[in-house]
């Protein structure tokens, strides 16, 4: 058995090669997605490869293989369905939401047939009883399990934007898994943190190459079932923990569902309203003609980064806490409304005394 250094350095190296191959064929990569630049939601301007995440699934894959890690093995397996149907996507015309949607459900139940794991418990005293009921308690995992495979490929508008937050949240969950002696999640969350920290050499700051559907679906997928097997082997974790650490892309999809249905559209109908978005304008609108969208993407992306990291710092902290992880919630969600609309307010009201 191979050591945890050799093993997360032949991740990195099985990720970096992927992506020398994948840059090596750029042209013809960048002529398949050619049609995302013209995408509502889009923060770039030139076509990009975005198959990212074949290069991440190479080394995620190799450290499975390299560390005989059983429970990442059948993860792994469980999350091929969505992969494949985000690299559909990548590569190929656009895919309808309800078919992304239904293979992530597919692999959500495709996880708790294989894991046996489910969400038991919402750490609400009278919630918790109702979660007893078998059938309940599959179905809400699907549910988390799809939103969350969601958004993450939501948050990924801009670059080192999805990268960074996952590596936050694999880091946070490797720190709990690790405080209660589960040294296979501890070892599975480093493997996805080695592979993003690899990915981000190309992606950050200036987007080379662009994670893509498979990329995004597929963490989300990971991240979900890293969540719900803590849940699941260990007790005293509160679930309020665990949304902390996981509420920077809860929120900011909360809030474009919220925002969208306010505003008579559908909820899968793309905008650029999200926080990231909204935080690389209000930088190319205060620098005026000094930067160009090459250079506000990154800038937006960096700036969000702390604001998404400090609740997961503080889900490790009330991991077992769940008043204090409650408050928490409920206190970042506050401030997160407040703080993106005056963002709004303030970016149309620059832009308006810009152009007077």
């Amino acid at each position: 058995m191979f050591s945890t250094g050799i093993i997360l350095a032949l991740v990195l190296a099985s990720t970096l090669f992927a992506l020398m191959i994948i840059d090596r064929e750029r042209d013809s990569l960048s002529k398949r997605s050619a049609h995302h630049v013209t995408a509502r939601q889009s923060s770039h301007v030139t076509p990009t490869p975005r198959v990212g995440g074949v290069a991440i699934a190479v080394g995620i894959l190799s450290g499975a293989l390299l560390s005989g890690n059983d429970a990442m093995g059948l993860l792994l397996w469980t999350t091929l369905p969505i992969f494949l149907v985000g690299l559909l996507e990548d590569l190929g015309p656009d895919t309808p939401p309800s078919l992304r949607l239904g293979v992530a459900a597919v692999s959500a139940i495709l996880a708790i047939l294989v894991l046996g794991a489910k969400v038991d418990r919402l750490s609400v005293s009278f919630l918790d009883p109702v979660f007893a009921v078998p059938l309940i308690a599959a179905a809400f995992t699907v549910f988390a399990s799809v939103g969350m495979t969601h958004a993450m490929n939501l948050i990924a508008g801009l670059n080192g934007l999805s990268s960074a937050i996952t590596i936050a949240i694999m880091a946070a969950f490797a720190a709990v898994a690790h405080r209660f002696g589960h040294a296979d999640l501890v070892l599975m969350n480093l493997i996805v943190i080695t592979a993003f920290a690899g990915f981000m050499a190309v992606n950050f700051p200036f987007g080379r190459i662009f994670l893509g559907d498979a990329g995004a679906y597929s963490v989300g997928h990971l991240i979900a079932w890293n969540a719900i097997l803590l849940l699941t082997r260990v007790p005293q974790i509160s679930a309020w923990g665990i949304l902390l650490i996981l509420l920077w892309p809860v929120l900011d999809t909360v809030f474009a569902m919220a925002r969208r249905a306010f505003s008579g559209q559908s909820i899968a109908e793309p905008d650029r309203l999200h926080f990231h978005h909204v935080a690389m304008r209000h930088t190319g609108i205060c620098a005026g003609q000094t930067f160009t969208r090459k250079t506000t993407n990154p800038i937006g992306s960096a700036l969000t980064w702390p604001l998404a990291w400090v609740p997961c710092a503080l889900g490790v902290y009330f991991i077992t806490d769940t008043a204090s992880a409650m408050m928490c919630v409920g206190l970042f969600s506050c401030l997160y409304g407040v703080t993106l609309l005056q963002l709004i307010r303030r970016a149309r009201g620059l832009r308006n005394l810009a152009r007077g």
